[in-house]
Parts: C-alpha cells; structure tokens; sequence
C-alpha cells in the first residue's frame, strides 16, 4: 500500500509505522553522489539508524 505522507520523510513514516502497528519496514534504497550523501544523508540511512522494526532494502 502506497500512502501519501507529508512532513520530514523520516518522522513521517516512523510515525505511520507506529500508527498502523507495522512489524516490517520495505524500502527501495537508491545512489547520490556522495557529496550529496555527506551533506544532506539519506532517508535509507536514517530510517535504518532509528528503526525499532526490520528493514528490507531493495537495490
């Protein structure tokens, strides 16, 4: 199920995994140059860090 959330990519689907009580977390995981990657990071990156469930991650 697609949902469309807003707000700050990373708290808005803690909260929605939290909310509806989701015991798996998937995700498509994608390359920025690296630049980009140490100055802003990434969605991926973070939802791993702070996740209380499992994440699969798609290449």
């Amino acid at each position: 199920m697609i949902c469309p959330l807003k707000g700050v990519p990373e708290k808005a689907i803690a909260s929605y995994i939290t909310e509806q009580n989701i015991s798996l977390l998937l995700m498509g995981a994608y390359g920025h140059s690296r630049i980009h990657h140490l100055v802003i990071g990434s969605t991926t990156a973070q939802m791993l860090r702070s996740s209380n469930i499992p994440v699969l991650l798609f290449r």
